[in-house]
């Protein structure tokens, strides 16, 4: 690494818009023409002028168009495209291959705007902290990017700093969000999109303050040092701010480049079913959950040991909620479907306007069959082949009532979530068995009423 500061800071970083006029207005200019190609895609494909392939490489020029502009503004704008390309479901068939390189790879900020955050929140010239700092980041995350360097005692660290202006413009971009995500329904539903952007505006709020997400690093190696196999890195609590975060430097790859480089076969799987375990074990038993499941945020050292990222987004959970989940499962199990309806509205779905009469036995069965498909038999189960997306909305549409079965707010962190563990078995094709495990989580909870009789 280098010292002379100046002549390599910047050479491929581009400055962060922090006006919100400017945010708002490449925003708008984005929105308007992704809004007007997918409309024109799907009309010309409702009069027969597209092939399927065609649609799917129109559709990927426009996600261009969007990663372009969402990865320059940072932020809550960064943060839906991550969220959007999490599940690929949630967008048209196109968008989410695009959508994934704005889960590490967007544009830098300028190494100006580094330094000058890092001077400003430990209030002392950079080179006095560290010996060397490296200028181009090795990662970037939606509201902060991370760079590679040595503290001045030489110990080897990455430093997350924070783009200037997150948070000050965070309710405007989420407007202008809401807008632009909404023309013709273009890109995803209404519906949909509104829950995910209360979530993003919480989330940011818990993710600006790198001080908080230090003390939450410390917490978790504490936690996961009784786990095998699965660690997080240390934080440097002396050297880290508001607005910078200074940890231990993780040596690893990336999960999914991991995944990519072992193929498909057992050992693939075999590392994805570890992974998902691990997400069923923080949220059923510590009830406490790293909520950003993109692989962006995981690194397999050569050990073997998976390292967690970003503790930014970590969410807790009320013990009856999480084991509210297992009962409806066991209401499959046991198949005494009749049992779901009053467990759901318990549990707070549909508010005051669901009752036991909206929801028929026989009908829940159907849904379940739809949306809870893995866990239903005691064997690998495909997920490159699962999309339950088309499928449930089908049903909402033939079964309106059924649009009532809207989560508690609760819920809303622990199905983004899903969407992601599912997004990625779905595109490394795994053939794991989910519900074996989710089985002996349910006898280890005492939630498992009888022996399961499998569909």
């Amino acid at each position: 690494m280098a010292k002379d500061w100046e002549k390599l800071g910047g050479e491929r970083g581009e400055v962060v818009p922090s006006g919100r006029l400017s945010r708002a207005l490449t925003l708008g200019k984005m929105g308007a023409r992704v809004g007007a190609s997918v409309l024109a895609t799907k009309a010309s494909a409702l009069m027969g002028r597209r092939s399927g392939e065609d649609l799917r490489e129109a559709y990927a020029q426009s996600a261009e168009h969007m990663v372009e502009a969402l990865g320059k503004l940072k932020g809550a704008s960064m943060k839906v495209g991550q969220l959007l390309s999490a599940d690929p479901e949630l967008v048209p068939d196109g968008f989410g291959d695009a959508l994934i390189a704005l889960q590490s790879s967007a544009p830098p900020m300028t190494y100006a705007t580094v330094k000058a955050q890092i001077e400003a929140a430990l209030d002392r010239p950079l080179e006095v902290v560290f010996r060397t700092f490296d200028p181009e980041p090795i990662g970037a995350a939606s509201i902060g990017q991370v760079h590679r360097a040595v503290l001045d005692d030489g110990r080897e660290v990455a430093v997350k700093i924070q783009y200037p202006g997150v948070v000050d413009a965070l309710e405007s971009d989420l407007k202008s969000l809401g807008t632009m995500m909404s023309y013709g329904r273009a890109v995803v539903e209404r519906q949909r999109l509104d829950a995910y952007l209360d979530e993003i505006r919480k989330t940011i709020m818990e993710e600006a303050d790198y001080r908080q997400e230090g003390e939450t690093l410390e917490r978790f190696q504490e936690i996961l040092a009784g786990r095998e196999g699965v660690r997080a890195p240390s934080p440097v609590l002396e050297w880290t701010r508001e607005t910078v975060l200074v940890m231990e430097l993780v040596k690893g790859v990336k999960l999914d480049d991991a995944l990519e480089a072992l193929g498909p076969g057992e050992a693939r799987d075999a590392l994805l079913q570890r992974w998902v375990q691990l997400y069923a074990w923080m949220f059923h038993e510590l009830f406490e959950m790293h909520a950003d499941p993109h692989p962006g945020n995981f690194l397999l050292e050569e050990d073997g040991t998976l390292v967690m990222l970003d503790f930014g987004s970590v969410k807790k959970f009320n013990p009856e909620f999480a084991d509210g989940l297992l009962d409806i499962l066991d209401t499959c199990w046991q198949g005494q479907p009749e049992r779901a309806a009053e467990i759901y509205i318990r549990m707070g779905f549909g508010g005051d306007d669901l009752t036991v009469e909206d929801l028929d036995p026989n009908l829940i069965d159907d849904y379940h069959k739809i949306v809870l498909a893995p866990f239903l038999k005691d064997a690998p189960f495909d997920f490159g082949g699962w999309a339950p997306g088309m499928e449930s909305k089908a049903f909402m549409l033939r079964n309106p009532k059924f649009l009532k079965l809207m989560p508690p707010s609760e819920a809303l962190p622990y199905f983004r979530m899903l969407s992601g563990v599912k997004g990625l078995l779905g595109r490394f094709d795994a053939s794991l068995n989910i519900c074996q495990h989710t089985l002996s989580v349910a006898r280890k909870r005492g939630r498992l009423t009888g022996e399961p009789l499998f569909i």
